[in-house]
């Protein structure tokens, strides 16, 4: 399965930023998305993908769910994995090989420097010769495992613009962004943006206890209609055997 490339591509990961990403998108721009992101598609009016991506192992416990390998397997859209999967129709395995050898015969020092999906997709973005490239819900500020993929998102965002590369980074992401000017600078800039990201992540925290919340209701409710019926047959079969 392919798709019609576009002019721009607007990457969207799972930071505070993500929604800006589905708002006032053209037609021109493609939109990306990866991992489980359709569980927060019906917080987004007209929700679209034009790509899809999971290029991790399928068969890893957090990747082998009923509920993901279900939505892999019924998207709509191309889904690029790390290999071909026979019960997956639109599966296309990622170029892994042919976009290092391309960066690599281009000079690229850092042709197989990779250390996050999102770096993956701003190179192969790079490798598609997009003409610009937004990047939402991307921070790499939240925990120590962001923190160590961060300066190779940064890298190749470089590659980007010095190939001539348009790159969107909306304010309220953290990437290319210091507390401070090294040297002129003393204050620490950034504080109403942390208060921000803060904020939002308590607000996304308190929406998915809430989801659980309701799912464990359903689930007891459930047991209990099931508790009812099965009481119900056995009383119905103890009159049947009492009357024959």
């Amino acid at each position: 399965m392919s798709v019609t490339k576009r002019e721009k591509v607007a990457i969207i990961g799972f930071a505070p930023s993500w929604k800006e990403g589905f708002a006032n998108q053209s037609d021109d721009c493609e939109i990306w998305c990866l991992n489980e992101m359709y569980k927060v598609a019906p917080e987004i009016k007209n929700f679209r993908a034009d790509r899809w991506f999971e290029i991790h192992d399928l068969t890893s416990p957090s990747k082998n769910t009923k509920e993901h390998q279900s939505f892999l397997q019924t998207c709509t859209v191309p889904v690029y994995v790390q290999k071909k999967y026979d019960h997956l129709p639109n599966a296309i395995v990622f170029p892994f090989e042919e976009m290092f050898k391309h960066f690599s015969d281009k000079g690229i020092s850092g042709s197989r420097y990779f250390t996050s999906s999102i770096a993956y997709f701003i190179a192969y973005a790079i490798f598609l010769e997009f003409k610009e490239i937004s990047i939402f819900g991307v921070d790499m500020a939240t925990n120590s495992e962001y923190q160590g993929q961060r300066n190779c998102v940064e890298y190749w965002i470089a590659i980007a613009e010095g190939m001539g590369i348009k790159v969107y980074i909306p304010p309220s992401s953290d990437l290319l962004k210091c507390t401070q000017l090294y040297a002129i600078e003393s204050s620490n800039k950034n504080r109403t943006w942390i208060k921000t990201q803060v904020g939002e992540l308590k607000k996304r925290t308190q929406h998915f206890a809430q989801q659980e919340m309701q799912a464990q209701q359903a689930d007891l409710q459930a047991k209990i209609a099931q508790a009812e019926l099965r009481g119900a047959m056995s009383a119905y079969n103890e009159i049947l055997v009492r009357t024959q």
